[in-house]
């Protein structure tokens, strides 16, 4: 109950709620429904790459509980979109799976569907700068945020193919650098070897997190009469704008809006619309997750209280456990 009172308070704070019900009036109602549907998918999007990340051991009813617990966790909890992970990986470790385990897959699913974000900025700067996708902005605009998700992910796939780490002989400090270099360097190997194995159900699952969400935004323009920029520009708004997500506040609260209407109205979206569509978006984007994500939460605070044996869960995950040692 607890939970849910709080995801409700979040949604009514949301800064300029006020705005947002004024302009409701002219919205089409369609168009709404049609990007909370597809905020839908996305959550689902996330729930099935999680499954796939844990070789489907766990039921897909457990990992649609724990996926969506995941999501209102995101919402919850100000870690820059790593809460749902680290809170994923605190619950399976509770049920008996292998603290290892539990951690490095979940770093390798946060991984896997952040990159996603990196190859749509890439794929969008590079298709509008060559003209494959409509654009009027400079070549600059595009060109250098694709290079610059290129090479992010070149120094990523760099790091996860390189020698993992020694541990140092002695000192506080450096022992715990460490154990955080081990941690993401397991978490991006791990990534690697997942995408190796080309789960379909973790590709669509990965991009449908994204792409759903990107679809949402743009179902709520259309909601309020149009006027989004071409889908490449669209892309690179979208993408470089949720950078204010990683503000330490539950949700980014504040900084995604920013970020959003910022890259919005810098690639010529005019302020009044991005700001609208943007703070109508949010409500869908956090309030939903957090609602789902609340009566999840209850869930699993009983399935916590009312654990399966815990031999039952070791043996499940096993084989899951010995593929990581390998």
């Amino acid at each position: 109950m607890i939970v849910l009172v709080a995801a409700v308070v979040l949604i009514l704070s949301l800064p300029g709620i006020s705005e947002i019900r004024d302009r409701f009036s002219s919205a089409d109602p369609w168009w709404l429904v049609a990007a909370a549907l597809c905020r839908v998918m996305s959550m689902l999007g996330f729930v099935r790459a999680l499954w796939s990340v844990f070789d489907r051991v766990m039921p897909w009813r457990r990992a649609l509980v724990l996926g969506l617990a995941e999501q209102g966790a995101n919402v919850l909890v100000p870690a820059g979109g790593a809460g749902g992970p680290a809170f994923g990986a605190f619950v399976l470790t509770k049920l008996g799976v292998p603290a290892e385990l539990a951690a490095r897959r979940h770093a390798a699913l946060f991984l896997i569907t952040s990159a996603v974000t990196f190859v749509a900025i890439f794929l969008a700067g590079i298709l509008t700068s060559v003209r494959v996708l409509a654009h009027d902005v400079s070549l600059w605009a595009t060109l250098l945020p694709a290079l610059g998700a290129a090479l992010v992910i070149a120094l990523a796939l760099a790091f996860a193919m390189s020698e993992p780490p020694h541990e140092p002989s002695g000192g506080r400090a450096r022992k715990t650098l460490f154990r955080v270099h081990k941690f993401v360097h397991g978490g991006a190997k791990t990534s690697v070897e997942l995408l190796r194995q080309r789960d379909p159900l973790l590709i669509y699952g990965s991009v449908a997190y994204f792409a759903f969400d990107v679809a949402s935004l743009a179902c709520v323009f259309q909601a309020f009469g149009g006027g989004a920029p071409p889908i490449g520009i669209f892309i690179l708004a979208y993408s470089l704008g949720h950078a204010g997500a990683f503000i330490p506040t539950p949700g980014g609260v504040g900084g995604t809006e920013g970020g959003l209407i910022g890259t919005f109205v810098a690639y010529g979206t005019p302020i009044g619309l991005a700001a609208a569509a943007v703070l109508a978006y949010r409500v869908i984007q956090l309030g939903l997750p957090a609602i789902a994500g609340a009566f999840a939460l209850l869930r699993v605070r009983h399935t916590l209280a009312h654990p399966p044996p815990r031999e039952e869960i070791a043996a499940r995950f096993a084989a899951v456990a010995r593929e990581d040692e390998d």
